[in-house]
């Protein structure tokens, strides 16, 4: 090997994208037993959390400093009856380990603001009105 070779140094740096941070932590929340959903910000659809097209950072805001460390905040929706504190240790752990394993960061602070808990009446009737809702969509795209 040349001199010259030996002196230069390879600069690498590995980023992500807040978005893809919130994406993770989305998707990682939403597969954890007792939260029905994360919410999208006041005009959310109700019915997000029962259609597979939702989009995964919603109700997920993070803050990646300099030094890579993410801070995870969550909006979210639980069902009515569920150890809440549970839920969130839960969901804390998964998410630190997902982010970590996936991106190399460490999260340092997770806040999650239960914003509703709803009943099993409630669901059901969410899911009857997205079923609608679902069928009525459909109707209008058929051909003429």
């Amino acid at each position: 090997m040349a001199d010259e070779d030996r002196d230069l140094e390879l600069k690498k740096e590995l980023r992500f994208d807040d978005a893809v941070i919130q994406k993770i932590a989305g998707i990682t929340a939403g597969d954890v037993d007792g939260l029905l959903r994360l919410e999208g910000g006041m005009f959310h659809d109700m019915t997000d959390f029962l259609r597979k097209d939702a989009d995964p950072k919603a109700g997920v805001a993070v803050n990646v400093d300099d030094n890579q460390k993410v801070k995870v905040e969550l909006d979210a929706t639980m069902r009515y009856g569920e150890d809440a504190p549970k839920v969130f240790d839960q969901a804390t752990d998964e998410i630190v380990k997902n982010v970590k394993q996936m991106t190399g960061m460490n999260v340092t602070e997770v806040k999650m603001t239960v914003k509703d808990m709803l009943t099993d009446d409630e669901i059901a009737a969410e899911k009857a009105k997205a079923s609608k809702d679902d069928k009525d969509l459909d109707r209008d795209m058929q051909p003429a």
